[in-house]
């Protein structure tokens, strides 16, 4: 089996996914936030982040396999970057504090957009320019990667926003657990179908384009994407289902919130048992190059 083979493919994009995603997140969650280590930590990530799109300039000058392959893995890497510096609270919003309680509607939209703005900002900015210097060239998979990243980052933001009952994780940095006051778990949003359409046609033109392409670097390419569309799509589901996320990265976590992890589903059971209410374990959404993680809180 070659690496142009659509099986091959879409392994080849798990396997990265699941890699690039525990590997950002053991760094951050190794790192000491917005100060010391975590300097140095994006220290770290602005070169791989520079030559991600180093990658996803030539991969576009090459309408070959191996540019599909190289635009869509440098695309990663750039994102790879901007959760970094998300994670680690460097680059969140002039909001550095919990949500006011009480605020409803509009001012809490407000209050939340102030909390992450400037990283939203950001992946904007590096949308534009990545555009401008990649536009009219032969193999564009790896801005369209950039592209779906920050569209479905968008979508899931927006449903825990507005009501994702299961997207509390485990997994979530220190630098940034305080955003977890500013979205809601208490209710499933009503929109949540309309998300999930749009994915899922999304995902369904992507595998159209790869069965239509004539051109093997256009399969890879197309393959590629709608993997990652596919993942997006998991992601979506775990936020209002009742499973978790942590066994697939708890080796990226940092070895006291693993020893966390080992003690607190007896402890909320005994809590549970003492309310008289059911016994259950924590639940989670993961964190995928592009996901935000959240606690519960009522308006």
């Amino acid at each position: 089996m070659t690496l142009t083979h659509p099986l091959a493919v879409v392994v080849v994009a798990i396997s990265v996914w699941w890699l690039s995603t525990g590997l950002v997140l053991a760094m951050v969650n190794r790192s000491d936030g917005p100060r010391g280590s975590g300097l140095t930590l994006m220290a770290l990530m602005t070169l791989v982040g520079a030559f991600g799109f180093i990658l996803m300039l030539w991969g576009a000058q090459e309408p070959t396999v191996l540019g599909s392959y190289v635009g869509f893995f440098g695309a990663l890497l750039v994102w790879a970057w901007h959760e970094a510096a998300f994670l680690t609270g460097i680059l969140t919003g002039r909001r550095t504090g919990e949500c006011p309680p009480g605020l409803t509607g509009f001012r809490r939209f407000r209050a939340a957009w102030e909390a992450v703005s400037d990283h939203e900002i950001a992946i904007l900015v590096t949308a534009i320019a990545l555009w401008l210097a990649l536009d009219g060239s032969a193999n564009l998979f790896g801005l369209a990667a950039f592209g779906l990243l920050s569209g479905m980052r968008i979508s899931a933001k927006l449903v825990i926003f507005l009501g994702a009952p299961h997207a509390v994780s485990e997994l979530m940095p220190k630098g940034i657990r305080h955003l977890k006051s500013y979205f809601k778990t208490d209710r499933m949003t009503p929109l949540f179908p309309i998300f999930l359409a749009i994915a899922a046609g999304l995902f369904a033109v992507l595998v159209v384009g790869a069965s239509r392409a004539t051109q093997a670097h256009s399969v890879v390419g197309h393959t590629l994407l709608a993997t990652f569309m596919a993942l997006a799509i998991v992601e979506h589901l775990v936020l209002v289902l009742p499973v978790s996320d942590t066994a697939l990265w708890r080796w990226a976590m940092a070895r006291q919130d693993r020893g966390n992890l080992a003690i607190r589903p007896v402890a909320d059971g005994v809590s549970a048992l003492k309310e008289g209410g059911p016994v259950s374990g924590p639940h989670s959404s993961w964190t995928t190059l592009g996901q935000d993680t959240i606690g519960k809180r009522k308006d």
